[in-house]
Protein backbone atom coordinates (compact mmCIF):
# COMPACT_ATOMS: atom_id res chain seq x y z
CA UNK A 1 0.00 0.00 0.00
CA UNK A 2 1.13 3.54 -0.76
CA UNK A 3 1.40 6.25 1.90
CA UNK A 4 -1.94 7.78 0.87
CA UNK A 5 -3.59 4.35 0.96
CA UNK A 6 -2.28 3.86 4.51
CA UNK A 7 -3.74 7.24 5.50
CA UNK A 8 -7.05 6.30 3.92
CA UNK A 9 -7.07 2.99 5.80
CA UNK A 10 -6.25 4.74 9.08
CA UNK A 11 -9.03 7.28 8.52
CA UNK A 12 -11.51 4.45 7.89
CA UNK A 13 -10.50 2.65 11.12
CA UNK A 14 -10.66 5.84 13.20
CA UNK A 15 -14.03 6.72 11.70
CA UNK A 16 -15.46 3.31 12.58
CA UNK A 17 -14.10 3.59 16.13
CA UNK A 18 -15.51 7.12 16.53
CA UNK A 19 -18.96 6.03 15.31
CA UNK A 20 -19.07 3.13 17.79
CA UNK A 21 -17.91 5.41 20.61
CA UNK A 22 -20.57 8.01 19.74
CA UNK A 23 -23.29 5.35 19.71
CA UNK A 24 -22.04 4.06 23.07
CA UNK A 25 -22.14 7.59 24.52
CA UNK A 26 -25.73 8.09 23.39
CA UNK A 27 -26.73 4.72 24.78
CA UNK A 28 -24.92 5.41 28.06
CA UNK A 29 -27.02 8.52 28.70
CA UNK A 30 -30.09 6.30 29.05
CA UNK A 31 -28.49 4.24 31.85
CA UNK A 32 -26.09 6.80 33.32
CA UNK A 33 -27.95 6.88 36.65
CA UNK A 34 -27.24 3.17 37.00
CA UNK A 35 -23.55 3.99 36.40
CA UNK A 36 -23.73 6.50 39.26
CA UNK A 37 -25.48 4.05 41.57
CA UNK A 38 -22.92 1.33 40.84
CA UNK A 39 -19.90 3.63 41.12
CA UNK A 40 -20.97 5.19 44.43
CA UNK A 41 -21.88 1.90 46.12
CA UNK A 42 -18.57 1.71 48.08
CA UNK A 43 -19.08 5.32 49.21
CA UNK A 44 -22.63 4.56 50.42
CA UNK A 45 -21.44 1.45 52.26
CA UNK A 46 -18.66 3.49 53.88
CA UNK A 47 -21.15 6.19 54.88
CA UNK A 48 -23.44 3.68 56.60
CA UNK A 49 -20.45 2.06 58.36
CA UNK A 50 -18.93 5.34 59.58
CA UNK A 51 -22.24 7.14 60.28
CA UNK A 52 -24.78 4.50 61.35
CA UNK A 53 -28.34 5.71 61.28
CA UNK A 54 -27.65 8.50 58.76
CA UNK A 55 -28.79 8.19 55.17
CA UNK A 56 -26.06 8.81 52.57
CA UNK A 57 -26.47 12.20 50.89
CA UNK A 58 -24.52 13.41 47.84
CA UNK A 59 -25.00 17.14 47.21
CA UNK A 60 -24.32 19.39 44.23
CA UNK A 61 -23.00 22.95 44.46
CA UNK A 62 -24.47 24.31 41.23
CA UNK A 63 -27.50 23.53 39.06
CA UNK A 64 -25.23 22.25 36.27
CA UNK A 65 -23.10 19.90 38.40
CA UNK A 66 -25.36 16.80 38.08
CA UNK A 67 -25.49 17.24 34.29
CA UNK A 68 -21.71 17.38 33.95
CA UNK A 69 -21.20 14.50 36.38
CA UNK A 70 -23.59 12.33 34.37
CA UNK A 71 -21.94 13.44 31.12
CA UNK A 72 -18.53 12.45 32.46
CA UNK A 73 -19.85 9.08 33.56
CA UNK A 74 -21.55 8.50 30.22
CA UNK A 75 -18.31 9.18 28.34
CA UNK A 76 -16.22 6.94 30.61
CA UNK A 77 -18.81 4.19 30.42
CA UNK A 78 -18.97 4.51 26.64
CA UNK A 79 -15.18 4.32 26.40
CA UNK A 80 -15.18 1.14 28.46
CA UNK A 81 -17.97 -0.44 26.39
CA UNK A 82 -16.51 0.60 23.03
CA UNK A 83 -12.86 -0.19 23.88
CA UNK A 84 -12.92 -3.79 22.50
CA UNK A 85 -14.18 -2.56 19.12
CA UNK A 86 -11.76 0.39 19.13
CA UNK A 87 -8.81 -1.93 19.80
CA UNK A 88 -10.08 -4.31 17.12
CA UNK A 89 -10.14 -1.50 14.52
CA UNK A 90 -6.63 -0.40 15.48
CA UNK A 91 -5.47 -4.02 15.37
CA UNK A 92 -6.80 -4.46 11.83
CA UNK A 93 -4.72 -1.43 10.81
CA UNK A 94 -1.52 -2.51 12.57
CA UNK A 95 -1.60 -6.31 12.15
CA UNK A 96 -0.84 -6.50 8.39
CA UNK A 97 2.56 -4.90 9.06
CA UNK A 98 3.61 -7.41 11.73
CA UNK A 99 5.27 -10.80 11.48
CA UNK A 100 3.50 -13.83 12.93
CA UNK A 101 5.67 -13.85 16.07
CA UNK A 102 5.11 -10.11 16.57
CA UNK A 103 1.35 -10.60 16.23
CA UNK A 104 1.35 -13.25 18.94
CA UNK A 105 3.43 -11.06 21.25
CA UNK A 106 1.25 -7.99 20.64
CA UNK A 107 -1.95 -9.94 21.32
CA UNK A 108 -0.44 -11.47 24.48
CA UNK A 109 0.68 -8.09 25.84
CA UNK A 110 -2.64 -6.46 24.95
CA UNK A 111 -4.70 -9.18 26.63
CA UNK A 112 -2.44 -9.21 29.69
CA UNK A 113 -2.65 -5.42 29.95
CA UNK A 114 -6.45 -5.48 29.79
CA UNK A 115 -6.77 -8.31 32.33
CA UNK A 116 -4.35 -6.70 34.79
CA UNK A 117 -6.03 -3.28 34.50
CA UNK A 118 -9.49 -4.74 35.04
CA UNK A 119 -8.18 -6.82 37.94
CA UNK A 120 -6.71 -3.71 39.53
CA UNK A 121 -9.92 -1.74 39.04
CA UNK A 122 -11.96 -4.56 40.61
CA UNK A 123 -9.54 -4.63 43.55
CA UNK A 124 -9.86 -0.89 44.02
CA UNK A 125 -13.64 -1.03 43.81
CA UNK A 126 -14.26 -4.10 45.96
CA UNK A 127 -11.41 -4.03 48.47
CA UNK A 128 -9.80 -0.62 48.74
CA UNK A 129 -12.52 2.03 48.33
CA UNK A 130 -14.88 1.17 51.19
CA UNK A 131 -12.25 0.92 53.99
CA UNK A 132 -10.54 4.10 52.79
CA UNK A 133 -13.79 6.08 52.65
CA UNK A 134 -14.97 4.62 55.97
CA UNK A 135 -11.80 5.89 57.63
CA UNK A 136 -12.14 9.38 56.15
CA UNK A 137 -15.85 9.68 56.96
CA UNK A 138 -15.21 8.54 60.51
CA UNK A 139 -13.90 12.03 61.31
CA UNK A 140 -17.53 13.15 61.48
CA UNK A 141 -18.35 13.75 65.14
CA UNK A 142 -20.97 15.20 67.47
CA UNK A 143 -19.35 17.02 70.41
CA UNK A 144 -21.17 16.41 73.68
CA UNK A 145 -21.76 18.70 76.64
CA UNK A 146 -21.99 22.45 76.34
CA UNK A 147 -20.15 22.67 73.00
CA UNK A 148 -23.30 22.14 70.91
CA UNK A 149 -21.68 21.63 67.52
CA UNK A 150 -20.84 18.76 65.22
CA UNK A 151 -18.67 17.86 62.26
CA UNK A 152 -20.60 16.26 59.44
CA UNK A 153 -19.72 15.49 55.82
CA UNK A 154 -21.07 17.41 52.85
CA UNK A 155 -19.98 15.11 50.02
CA UNK A 156 -20.52 16.56 46.55
CA UNK A 157 -21.49 14.46 43.53
CA UNK A 158 -18.47 15.54 41.52
CA UNK A 159 -16.10 14.80 44.41
CA UNK A 160 -17.32 11.27 45.09
CA UNK A 161 -17.28 10.40 41.38
CA UNK A 162 -13.81 11.91 41.01
CA UNK A 163 -12.55 9.96 44.02
CA UNK A 164 -13.90 6.65 42.74
CA UNK A 165 -12.59 7.17 39.20
CA UNK A 166 -9.15 8.13 40.55
CA UNK A 167 -9.17 5.05 42.78
CA UNK A 168 -10.08 2.70 39.92
CA UNK A 169 -7.55 4.30 37.57
CA UNK A 170 -4.78 4.25 40.18
CA UNK A 171 -5.27 0.60 41.12
CA UNK A 172 -5.67 -0.38 37.46
CA UNK A 173 -2.35 1.28 36.55
CA UNK A 174 -0.63 -0.21 39.61
CA UNK A 175 -1.64 -3.74 38.60
CA UNK A 176 0.15 -3.29 35.26
CA UNK A 177 3.46 -3.86 37.07
CA UNK A 178 3.82 -7.55 36.04
CA UNK A 179 3.17 -6.68 32.39
CA UNK A 180 5.75 -3.88 32.37
CA UNK A 181 8.43 -5.94 34.10
CA UNK A 182 7.68 -9.00 31.95
CA UNK A 183 8.12 -6.97 28.75
CA UNK A 184 11.36 -5.49 30.10
CA UNK A 185 12.54 -8.99 31.00
CA UNK A 186 11.64 -10.29 27.52
CA UNK A 187 13.66 -7.41 26.01
CA UNK A 188 16.62 -8.30 28.23
CA UNK A 189 16.61 -5.01 30.13
CA UNK A 190 16.18 -6.65 33.54
CA UNK A 191 16.86 -10.07 35.06
CA UNK A 192 15.12 -12.12 37.73
CA UNK A 193 18.29 -12.10 39.82
CA UNK A 194 18.48 -8.32 39.68
CA UNK A 195 14.82 -7.97 40.63
CA UNK A 196 15.31 -10.35 43.56
CA UNK A 197 18.28 -8.31 44.84
CA UNK A 198 16.05 -5.21 44.72
CA UNK A 199 13.29 -7.01 46.62
CA UNK A 200 14.18 -5.52 50.01
CA UNK A 201 13.73 -2.01 48.61
CA UNK A 202 10.56 -2.92 46.74
CA UNK A 203 8.47 -2.94 49.92
CA UNK A 204 9.39 0.66 50.74
CA UNK A 205 8.86 1.69 47.13
CA UNK A 206 5.47 -0.07 47.07
CA UNK A 207 4.38 1.99 50.08
CA UNK A 208 5.47 5.23 48.39
CA UNK A 209 3.77 4.34 45.10
CA UNK A 210 0.65 3.25 46.98
CA UNK A 211 0.48 6.66 48.60
CA UNK A 212 0.85 8.39 45.22
CA UNK A 213 -1.72 6.29 43.35
CA UNK A 214 -4.45 6.25 46.00
CA UNK A 215 -6.54 9.46 46.10
CA UNK A 216 -7.15 9.28 49.85
CA UNK A 217 -4.56 10.73 52.29
CA UNK A 218 -5.12 8.00 54.89
CA UNK A 219 -2.54 5.41 55.84
CA UNK A 220 -5.03 2.54 55.54
CA UNK A 221 -5.53 2.91 51.78
CA UNK A 222 -1.76 3.20 51.27
CA UNK A 223 -1.16 -0.03 53.18
CA UNK A 224 -3.97 -1.83 51.35
CA UNK A 225 -2.37 -0.76 48.06
CA UNK A 226 1.23 -1.44 49.09
CA UNK A 227 0.56 -5.09 49.98
CA UNK A 228 -0.74 -6.16 46.53
CA UNK A 229 1.96 -4.07 44.82
CA UNK A 230 4.68 -5.90 46.72
CA UNK A 231 3.02 -9.21 45.90
CA UNK A 232 2.79 -8.30 42.22
CA UNK A 233 6.47 -7.38 42.23
CA UNK A 234 7.36 -10.85 43.45
CA UNK A 235 5.03 -12.42 40.89
CA UNK A 236 6.89 -10.38 38.27
CA UNK A 237 10.17 -11.93 39.43
CA UNK A 238 8.71 -15.38 38.80
CA UNK A 239 7.44 -14.37 35.34
CA UNK A 240 10.82 -12.93 34.34
CA UNK A 241 12.52 -16.11 35.62
CA UNK A 242 10.20 -18.24 33.46
CA UNK A 243 11.00 -16.05 30.42
CA UNK A 244 14.72 -16.40 31.08
CA UNK A 245 14.37 -20.16 31.51
CA UNK A 246 12.54 -20.49 28.18
CA UNK A 247 15.19 -18.35 26.49
CA UNK A 248 17.94 -20.46 28.06
CA UNK A 249 16.39 -23.68 26.80
CA UNK A 250 16.08 -22.24 23.32
CA UNK A 251 19.74 -21.19 23.32
CA UNK A 252 20.76 -24.66 24.51
CA UNK A 253 18.80 -26.28 21.69
CA UNK A 254 20.42 -23.93 19.16
CA UNK A 255 23.85 -24.63 20.64
CA UNK A 256 23.33 -28.40 20.38
CA UNK A 257 22.11 -28.04 16.82
CA UNK A 258 25.05 -25.89 15.69
CA UNK A 259 27.74 -27.26 18.01
CA UNK A 260 28.55 -23.78 19.25
CA UNK A 261 29.48 -22.90 22.83
CA UNK A 262 26.65 -21.61 25.02
CA UNK A 263 27.01 -18.00 26.15
CA UNK A 264 25.81 -17.61 29.77
CA UNK A 265 22.93 -15.24 30.37
CA UNK A 266 23.67 -12.38 32.77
Amino acid sequence: MSFMEHLSELRLRLRNAAVVFLVAVIGSFFVVKHYFIFLTRPARMAWMAALPGQEPVFRFASPTEPFWVYTKLAMYGALLLASPFIFWELWKFIAPGLYKKEKRMALLVTCATAVCFLGGAVFGYGVLSTPALTYMLSFAEIFPGNLHFKIEPAVMMDEVVGFMLAMLLGTGVAFELPVVLAVMGWMGLITAKGLWRFNKYALVLSTVVGGVLTPGPDVLSQVLMAGPLFGLYNVSILIVWIIERARRKKLEEMARATGADLVPLE
